[in-house]
């Protein structure tokens, strides 16, 4: 799988992404401009720390180029960035959104959106399930029927489903953009995406 370019010969884009992962937060913006230009993007959730568990972990100095370069795209997007002292145990947060986009697709867009925002906008903690109910709630959810998906398997068999495959794909990190047999990971710049894009048969 050549990590080099992307070439438009599949109908369907697949983005891996991580909840506590900035580049990620950034590529909403990419993704959405794919989707001003009728690329259907699929999103598909992946832990890229496993190690961190419930609780999350404390976060390391925020400083140096690739921080400049976080701050620079998530202000020319018109992304908040707000650094907070520790990531978050983003497992259940994924679990429900791999749920949504199963049980109720039309919601994924908006609950992704949401949580993102509270994690990097707004500084909150994405672990507890009673702020993603709410949050999905918020997006079109049936909250009980959530609720339900929370005390079972159902949440947590949809997010495994997801991370094997992207084991099957060869996805290693956060964000990586697949099209058929071609894959690119790293937050590449608008223009790039929008020549992407454009390139590709309608």
């Amino acid at each position: 799988m050549s990590t080099s370019s992307v070439t438009p010969h599949a109908a369907v884009v697949e983005h891996w992404y991580d909840f506590i992962c900035p580049f990620c937060y950034i590529a909403q913006d990419r993704n959405t401009l794919l989707r001003k230009r009728g690329v259907r993007v699929v999103e598909r959730g992946m832990r890229i720390h496993p190690e961190i568990g419930p609780g999350g972990a404390p976060a390391g100095p925020r400083s140096g180029p690739a921080y400049d370069f976080l701050a620079h795209e998530a202000a020319a997007a018109g992304l908040p960035l707000r650094w907070t002292d520790r990531i978050p145990y983003s497992r259940t947060a994924l679990a429900v959104a791999e749920w949504i986009e199963q049980a109720d697709p039309g919601a994924g867009e908006a609950f992704r959106a949401s949580v993102f925002t509270a994690y990097f906008a707004e500084g909150r903690d994405i672990e507890p399930p009673e702020l993603l109910v709410a949050l999905a709630q918020r997006a079109g959810v049936d909250p009980d029927r959530l609720r339900e998906a929370l005390a079972t398997t159902a949440a947590d068999e949809a997010l495994a489903r997801s991370e094997d495959l992207a084991r099957a794909r060869g996805v290693t990190g956060t964000p990586t953009w697949i099209e058929g047999d071609r894959a690119f990971s790293g937050l590449r710049s608008r223009a790039w995406f929008a020549q992407w894009a454009d390139a590709r048969p309608h």
